[in-house]
């Protein structure tokens, strides 16, 4: 088998301690498949797991990235019954991370074809924040006509989430900062400045007693004045205090648990969960939600492509995290 160059994290903090390593690849093994990566986003999960914050990573020495676009090198039974033959372009999140290497060797059944016309670029910054996204609405369980804040409405997880909300027929509530304004309202939804102190009671009067839902990345007990008395808290993450990152999204994932039955239901949105319990569900997402990318039915963020090489300049711009733009690492020919 030949070679692959991973980016592992070799201790916890500044971009620094990325190390690009030369390792051998394994065999595949029953379904797997090798996978060569072309290319593999690097977002704010990915920074924050490097600093030692986040929750499934709490050693150094793993390799970082959820998702990737790749080619597929050998096939598999489950491979071939997937219609994805070598050669093909594919994409996929994995439930662990791992996708920042030049070659994956992994279950066939985490892959989904790139549409024809797709940008393999611009498809690799979209599955874990696509799936995120539509898994969220998914359980926030609000029926057409019904209204839903998304906080955070212009970042990745946001923009998608919002525009899917739309579709489906639902009055959406997203929050941003003033500056963000613009980019907000260009989505469709009713702009909502996070500065304001009475944010929340805005929401709750415009919506005529609370949103049916929300789509949250904060853990901001705000977020309930904003809810119907019957409404959904969904968690797509828990922004924690700096340093004390994986302690505050343990706390938050166990106070939604215990709130997951209340009047007001609270709701932990996982993709690395979803894929790792129900992967055809999330297969048959993944592929619908690239094919609705490649008929221009979503947006993607822009794309800042960075060599792989230079993973760490790719990991200082993620940092930086500008808006409506995402950060791909471009793996060598």
């Amino acid at each position: 088998m030949p070679e692959r160059t991973a980016a592992r994290i070799t201790a916890f903090g500044d971009a620094d301690v990325v190390q690009l390593v030369d390792e051998e690849v394994r065999a595949p093994r029953g379904t797997e498949v090798v996978v060569r990566v072309t290319h593999a986003s690097v977002g704010s999960t990915d920074v924050l797991a490097r600093r030692g914050g986040y929750v499934f990573h709490p050693f150094p020495g793993f390799v970082p990235g959820y998702d990737f676009v790749g080619v597929l090198e050998t096939e598999s039974a489950v491979s071939a019954v997937l219609g994805l033959r070598a050669g093909a372009r594919v994409a996929g999140v994995l439930p662990g991370m791992g996708a920042h290497a030049t070659r994956l060797v992994i279950p066939a059944s985490l892959l989904a074809p790139v549409p024809d016309g797709l940008d393999c670029a611009v498809a690799a910054t979209a599955p874990l924040d696509l799936v995120t996204a539509s898994h969220a609405l998914r359980l926030a369980e609000v029926d057409a006509g019904g209204s839903v804040l998304v906080q955070g409405v212009t970042g990745p997880v946001g923009s998608y989430a919002a525009q899917l909300a739309t579709r489906e027929g639902l009055t959406v509530f997203g929050s941003a900062s003033t500056r963000s304004r613009e980019a907000a309202e260009a989505l469709g939804v009713t702009f909502v400045d996070y500065t304001d102190p009475l944010w929340a009671a805005r929401v709750k009067n415009a919506t005529d007693g609370g949103a049916d839902a929300a789509i949250d990345h904060t853990g901001s007990p705000e977020v309930l004045t904003a809810l119907s008395p019957r409404g959904t808290w969904v968690h797509t993450a828990f922004v924690g205090r700096r340093g004390h990152e994986r302690g505050d999204s343990l706390r938050g994932s166990l106070t939604a648990a215990a709130h997951r039955f209340g009047a007001q239901r609270q709701r932990v949105c996982s993709v690395p969960g979803l894929v790792a319990t129900r992967r055809n569900d999330y297969r048959r997402d993944l592929t619908a939600l690239l094919g609705m990318l490649a008929a221009g039915e979503l947006t993607a963020p822009a794309v800042d492509a960075v060599p792989f090489e230079r993973i760490r300049d790719a990991h200082r711009a993620a940092d930086r995290a500008q808006r409506g733009r995402k950060v791909v690492v471009t793996m060598p020919e």
